[in-house]
């Protein structure tokens, strides 16, 4: 979730003003328009023209627009205008609200409507639930390592290592020479590096549902993700991930990286810009991987759309032309543009920055992306999993207690 609010965020910049005031309810109708609020965890500057071109070709129907500030602001009003009965008529299913959003049934059920073909059936999984499906993704977000190739060369690397133990080797002599190897954001996250690992562990048992055992009870976090934990661990101890990166913001990183101290950090789309202003020159490879197994990248289907279960019939057709919209050539076109996402649709291919295209042609298109979309309590598991962490990196904790925390804390949830 928070990679996802890491991109909205960077892309965010100067949007809060456009935060549209009071909050209307789930719409209105007059003899020839009918008026829909529409929630968006989207900030204006990715969705607002889709919503003006919706707009234009939509003109008996008006989007009441208000956009989201930051995520935790975004889940906190939404849950309580659901919560009041005065819900949107349209608003997005987050990672870290899907699950109280389902359970409530506050979100009409999207199965069997004409406007999701074209999306294939897996990108739904995160937003169903008992046979229904309650959110429709449209897009993909997606990231890997970006690194430094003046530090890597001068360490004897043309690319980054595939495998965590060369990257490991790697890391060690970047750091000997006086540069820093590698740092990362976890401590307002799940480690990337640890995402990846798991990614390229589940990749190598052929699981194509990964952590649906341990959310359905079959299996626990001791048990499947205790390879890709030890490889991280044994990173912690040989200081691929060094002690210092507790703390650390994801913007400082990137500044390190961009003032050429820094030889690899993770990241995506959102950075493209910021790093062509700098001059650095860069290259782009996916999360490296665990003993035996191919690399995967971050990512997965981004947030989906929702329909308000209250919002009335005339509302609800509304809603589901703004949703078809959404997933039409000239939606997907606009958002794709201004989000710098992916489309899942077959109804419009998404052209990738050349920087980053080797992600989302040899990994993203393939099903070889990987995040934790915690199948329950997401903003208590992942408060959990970031304290451990910090915990194991501080050499404080070993692999079984950092487990342990994560299934006590999943079992009393």
């Amino acid at each position: 979730m928070n990679v996802r609010s890491k991109m909205r965020g960077l892309l965010a910049l100067g949007a809060a003003a456009a935060v549209v005031l009071p909050f209307a309810a789930c719409g209105s109708s007059s003899a020839n328009t009918t008026t829909i609020s529409f929630y968006s965890y989207f900030a204006k500057n990715q969705i607002g023209t889709v919503v003006d071109d919706f707009e234009k070709a939509n003109p008996d129907i008006k989007l009441d627009v208000s956009y989201g500030q930051n995520p935790s602001q975004y889940v906190q009003t939404l849950q309580t205008r659901l919560a009041g009965g005065k819900p949107p008529t349209v608003f997005n299913l987050t990672m870290d609200n899907r699950t109280d959003v389902m359970n409530s049934g506050a979100a009409m059920d999207l199965k069997n409507e004409s406007f999701t073909k074209g999306i294939d059936p897996a990108n739904f999984q995160l937003f169903q639930q008992d046979g229904k499906t309650y959110g429709m993704p449209v897009t993909a977000w997606f990231s890997g390592m970006f690194y430094n190739k003046k530090i890597l060369a001068a360490a004897g690397y043309k690319t980054l290592p595939a495998s965590w133990d060369e990257f490991i080797a790697m890391s060690k002599k970047i750091d000997a020479s006086g540069k820093t190897a590698y740092l990362e954001d976890f401590n307002s996250q799940p480690s990337p590096s640890l995402a990846g690992l798991l990614g390229s562990s589940y990749g190598k048992k052929n699981d194509t549902n990964p952590d649906n055992d341990i959310w359905t009870g079959k299996a626990t976090f001791s048990e499947n993700w205790k390879e890709a934990v030890n490889e991280w661990d044994q990173g912690i101890k040989e200081g691929a991930i060094p002690q210092k990166s507790v703390g650390v913001s994801g913007d400082q990183i990137k500044n390190e990286f961009v003032s050429g101290n820094l030889a690899v950090y993770r990241s995506g789309p959102w950075d493209i810009s910021d790093l062509a202003q700098s001059g650095i020159d860069y290259g782009v490879a996916p999360m490296p991987a665990v003993k035996g197994a191919k690399p995967w990248i971050t990512g997965g289907p981004d947030q989906g759309f929702a329909i308000a279960a209250k919002a009335s019939a005339k509302e609800q057709a509304a809603g589901k032309k703004f949703l078809t919209f959404l997933n039409s050539k000239q939606g997907l076109k606009d958002f794709t543009s201004a989000a710098g996402t992916v489309s899942l649709s077959s109804k419009y291919s998404s052209t990738p920055a050349k920087e980053i295209a080797s992600l989302v042609n040899d990994y993203l298109k393939k099903n070889h992306a990987y995040w934790i979309n915690w199948g329950k309590s997401p903003t208590a598991m992942s408060t959990t999993m970031i304290a451990e962490q910090q915990q194991l990196v501080q050499g404080k904790i070993t692999t079984s207690q950092f487990l342990k925390a994560l299934d006590d804390k999943w079992k009393t949830l």
